[in-house]
């Protein structure tokens, strides 16, 4: 028995894959991103506001020795600013990083009695790729009223985070916004210095009484319990009482007697409001897997029971709330799914004049996403942006397959169901080629993505596995599907009239002599090719100028040197008018390259936020920081409604950054952009201050000088003897005229260039004849001068608290700060006496790479570029670099963009060399898959012309439309190669065998193309995330160009 002849077995396999993909889809996991975390971990310390040379010896260096005994490390880099130092370890590609993260805490525990009391580490953290990174906040809560900030954050530990973290799927809550309290020691400056005390010593004894301490263990009944000692005091009082011994001396004295204790909130460095509450905030962490929607719906459900249940004047309000993206982004996959069904079955119905293909059609792509579905629970994969992204991709292309083997079995199809089995059984096999080829050559192109970068394979692969288990779904559906539903569902009765020669006599062919056009293209073939290749243009426009070298003195001209000269004399006249020739022989390269913008602007999408960056001198109190920004959020408070939330970060480092995300809906009304104006007005108004707005329209900067047009940046492994480099080389720069504005220090675009910082010189000569040493010296002033002068945490009323001593003064000036007379035991002396102040520049950023720093010097070269070029390269070839310092190339503007646009050539090219070796499997030829492979360039015009008519950005969209493109296009020209196989063996050579390959292959190559960019085109017009709109762009004009140019051109050399 035939297997269509199975009616019942397909009939329940087919039943059984609608039970299963109904309930996958009511059981798989949702979530707005995937787990696409990186292999790489990133330790994160801060330390108030020391300076960065100062953080970098005392954590960052120590956190990478102990970094760089883990197994499997790749390489560390690290970045330390003024009070923060991040250092992240990425490992190998299949290592554990799990357990090495685990690993790595105990090293850091044990690290963390080396590194200064004060030091505060955050817990590690994955790194995820930039594209995912906004989408990794799941929910966000604030919590604010009318009590000390302490007691905010006491309420939100106790009554909020503690009873949620039994939920299921919550892996944590993160506080931020509040510090814990600091319990505070005042000291006498005064006494201490007559007492002879060391501040300390007594906070090391206050730490002491105030800490769990060990006692040993007892065994009981073959059972060992270990023995705590309890902190010694629970009042302020009980603080006060504390005996402090006198030095050399056996009186004592309380602790009262010297200072007063009190709890204080911790001191502010930096603020963080969302939606203009400063507030603490309640960031939910979602496990990985979990299902997003039902999660958040349990949590916000809690939330309201707790609300109930606060103090009056308390309120906890949700600020942010993702979960809401991943429902509008199932909204918009049922209504762009709906109306691509739609496209599919109009055109379907246009071409085959059948209602039952478009039913038999559309059934196939239902029983396709259903398949898909399944294996994607099966395997553990969640429903998200990026999978759901490649469902709906895949609409518009698992047609193809259901489409060719209908217009392959259905011409002829007989009137009996015996008959109809002999019919299927008989053409079936010409479909395998074709159907396989389609799937594989699109699937194909994902291989490759095992050799791209971590962020790239981290975001392109969950689409890549979607629009597999897709692709290979319809494989089946298509070969199986099909044939059963036109024996069994379409009625005994009906017979199919339509033959290979009706299409001939009466579809398009009818007035078309098909022969005679054949033989005129092929007489016109080096013109057409020589319009394509003028249309794609000649890259002439990415030959750098060449630059004139002087000849040495002692040698004289070298003949390569004669060479280059008389090459010059002969290309002179096309680079002096190459701005005029460049646009008429570059063709759509040259406009493509010219105006199309490669990567996201910034970082994050401009067009549905507004970012504000205020940069204040350094120095500038971090109320007056914040009064400006409030300025801002003042301004905003009448366009709430069209935000989504408003982000504000204050911080005596950086100045404020504001973030307004609004909602994509907003952008279709005037009051967004009406705010946009207000903010930039509002900031050309503020003083003393560099504020830049930018997101809508033309961006807007206050100040801040122009940029540098020249920079150049050193490597080594010593720090001194890098800046020491730096400083000659800053001295050889000075000696050119045209050269202004050198700076040693720079660190980057996002970096202050104008940090400074005091250095206090001690004259140990001075020193050594007081009787002193340095250690007494410090000790005597760190109290007046370090605001922050922590001594670890402590236990004190069932709260963990700072241990924080302090003088009477907050701040005070270097003159009055030096002329006070101070006393160390029974020795008088003045800071003026013994030690300066010195200001001096430092760099605000400093990085490392496998324990080597770079430091970069900048300057403004007044001349053209191609001279700053020569000049900088003059320089270099003669400055003597000391070893192990090496100039290394400049990456200011490209963010390591030379790295990843040659990582994706190279996956361009590994995709067209696995797209030509499926086709030549399939085929049985070597030379017939290299005019399949032709159709990518044809494809690569489409792609260019669709980002320049739709000014897209050249991003992650882009990127994966452009490799889609490649399996996609190839699609059409199998077909053909195929059909033209196919007669070769029958016999049938020249002009009239490309004519039945037209004849043949025509019409489905016309209904594919259309069905896949009708299936595309809802995501064009009705998508709401750029990303995939510019997929859909990209892959639909590729297809597009790519189907009339290899119609026009395929023939046109081969017999």
């Amino acid at each position: 028995m035939s297997f269509f002849q199975r009616r019942y077995l397909i009939s329940l396999f087919y039943l059984l894959v609608a039970t299963i993909g109904v309930v996958s889809w009511m059981h798989i996991p949702m979530e707005l991103a995937p787990d696409a975390q990186l292999p790489s971990l990133t330790v994160t310390h801060s330390w108030g506001s020391t300076s960065p040379e100062v953080m970098e010896q005392e954590v960052t260096r120590k956190v990478e020795q102990a970094a760089s005994r883990l197994r499997d490390v790749e390489n560390i880099t690290s970045t330390t600013r003024e009070g923060y130092s991040s250092v992240t370890i990425r490992f190998r590609r299949d290592a554990p990083v799990d357990f090495r993260s685990i690993e790595l805490q105990e090293d850091l525990y044990a690290l963390r009695e080396t590194l200064p009391s004060s030091v505060v580490q955050q817990p590690i953290s994955r790194s995820v790729p930039a594209e995912l990174q906004a989408m990794q906040t799941f929910l966000v809560y604030s919590l604010h009223g009318d009590i000390p900030r302490r007691n905010l954050l006491e309420l939100a530990r106790q009554r909020i985070r503690l009873p949620l973290m039994g939920l299921d799927g919550l892996s944590g809550v993160q506080l931020d916004g509040v510090r814990e309290p600091a319990l505070t020691v005042v000291f006498d400056t005064r006494q201490l210095e007559l007492l002879g005390l060391r501040p300390a010593e007594i906070l090391s004894q206050v730490n002491r009484s105030l800490n769990w301490h060990s006692a040993g263990f007892t065994e009981q009944s073959s059972q060992r319990y270990a023995l705590l000692v309890p902190p010694q005091f629970t009042s302020i009082q009980d603080i006060e009482q504390q005996r402090i011994v006198l030095p050399g001396s056996q009186r004592q004295l309380v602790l009262g007697d010297i200072a007063r204790v009190e709890v204080r909130d911790y001191p502010d460095f930096q603020r963080r409001r969302i939606n203009g509450n400063p507030a603490l905030t309640l960031q939910f962490e979602k496990e990985p897997g979990a299902d997003a929607l039902s999660l958040s719906e349990t949590i916000q459900s809690r939330i309201a029971q707790i609300q109930a249940e606060l103090p009056e004047g308390i309120t906890l309000r949700l600020e942010q709330d993702n979960t809401e993206q991943l429902r509008r982004q199932l909204v918009e996959l049922r209504t762009q799914s709906l109306y691509s069904l739609l496209a599919v079955f109009l055109v379907l119905l246009l071409f085959i004049r059948r209602f039952r293909a478009p039913v038999i059609i559309l059934g196939s792509i239902l029983f396709s996403i259903l398949i898909s579905i399944s294996l994607l629970q099966l395997t553990g994969l969640t429903i998200n942006i990026l999978t759901l992204a490649g469902l709906t991709v895949a609409i518009g292309m698992i047609i193809d397959n259901a489409v060719v083997v209908f217009e392959i079995v259905n011409p002829g199809l007989p009137e009996g169901r015996d008959a109809r089995v002999r019919h299927l059984r008989e053409h079936i096999p010409r479909a395998i080629v074709p159907v396989m080829g389609s799937t594989l050559t699109t699937i194909g192109i994902f291989i490759p993505l095992i050799f791209a970068l971590e962020a790239n394979r981290a975001v392109l692969m969950p689409l890549g596995t979607a629009l597999s288990f897709t692709l290979l779904a319809s494989v089946l559906v298509s070969l199986t599907w099909i044939p059963y539903a036109l024996i069994w569902l379409v009625p005994a009765g009906i017979k199919e009239r339509v033959t290979f020669n009706d299409i001939r006599k009466g579809g398009i062919f009818r007035k078309i002599n098909l022969l005679r056009i054949f033989y005129w293209r092929r007489r016109l073939r080096w013109l057409l090719v020589g319009a394509v290749v003028l249309t794609i243009g000649i890259p002439t426009f990415a030959i750098p100028e060449p630059m004139d070298r002087p000849a040495s003195a002692e040698t004289g001209t070298s003949f390569g040197e004669t060479t280059s000269r008389w090459m010059k004399s002969i290309t002179r006249p096309y680079f002096e008018n190459r701005s005029a020739i460049d646009p008429w022989i570059g063709g759509i390269s040259y406009r493509f390259f010219k105006k199309t913008y490669f990567g996201e602007p910034w970082g994050f999408s401009t067009g549905e936020t507004v970012f504000v960056s205020i940069n204040t001198p350094q120095g500038t109190p971090l109320d007056e920081i914040d009064t400006i920004a409030r300025n801002f959020e003042v301004v905003a408070e009448p366009y709430a409604e069209y935000f989504d939330y408003y982000e504000t970060r204050v911080s005596e480092q950086f100045g404020a950054r504001l973030i307004f995300y609004l909602k994509p809906e907003s952008l279709m009304q005037p009051d967004p952009y009406l705010f946009y104006a207000e903010a930039a007005y509002l900031a050309a108004r503020t003083g003393n201050s560099r504020i830049s707005v930018t997101g809508l329209g033309d961006s807007f900067f206050s100040g801040g000088g122009s940029s540098v047009n020249s920079t150049i940046t050193l490597r080594g492994y010593s720090y001194l003897e890098l800046e020491q480099t730096a400083r000659r080389l800053q001295e050889r720069l000075e000696q050119n005229r045209r050269v202004q504005n050198v700076d040693i220090n720079q660190t980057g675009f996002w970096g202050r260039s104008d940090m400074k910082q005091y250095s206090l010189g001690l004259d140990d000569l001075e020193i050594q004849a007081r009787g002193l040493d340095r250690r007494s010296v410090l000790d005597a002033i760190q109290v007046d001068i370090n605001p922050e002068n922590t001594f670890g945490r402590v236990e004190f009323q069932g709260q963990q608290m700072y241990l924080m001593g302090t003088g009477p003064r907050a701040s005070t000036y270097w003159m009055e700060f030096q002329d006070r007379p101070r006393q160390y035991g029974q020795t008088m002396f003045t800071m003026d006496e013994i030690a300066t102040l010195e200001l001096r520049d430092v760099m605000s950023d400093i990085r490392r790479e496998d324990q080597a720093y770079t430091r970069g010097i900048s300057y403004d070269f007044l001349g053209p570029n191609p001279m700053a070029r020569q000049f900088r390269d003059d320089v270099l070839a003669t400055f003597p670099l000391p070893i192990g310092v090496q100039v290394q190339e400049p990456t200011f503007w490209s963010f390591g963009t030379r790295e990843s646009s040659q990582n994706m050539m190279l996956i361009l090219l590994m995709a067209l060399l696995t797209v030509w070796m499926i086709v030549s499997a399939l085929l049985e030829k070597w030379l017939d898959p290299l005019w399949v492979i032709v159709s990518v360039p044809l494809a690569l015009l489409g792609v260019m012309s669709g980002v320049l008519f739709h000014e897209l950005n050249f991003a992650q969209g882009a990127i994966a439309g452009t490799l889609l493109s490649v399996g996609v296009v190839v699609n059409n020209a199998i077909l053909l190669m195929h059909e033209k196989e196919r007669l070769r063996k029958g016999g049938v050579f020249g002009l009239r065998s490309w004519v039945y390959v037209y004849r043949a292959r025509f019409r489905a190559i016309i209904i594919t193309s259309l069905t896949t960019v009708a299936g595309l085109f809802p995501l064009i017009l009705f998508g709401s995330d750029p990303v995939w709109t510019s997929l859909a762009v990209v892959v639909s004009w590729g297809l597009g160009f790519s189907t009339v140019l290899l119609l026009v051109m395929t023939g046109m050399f081969g017999r």
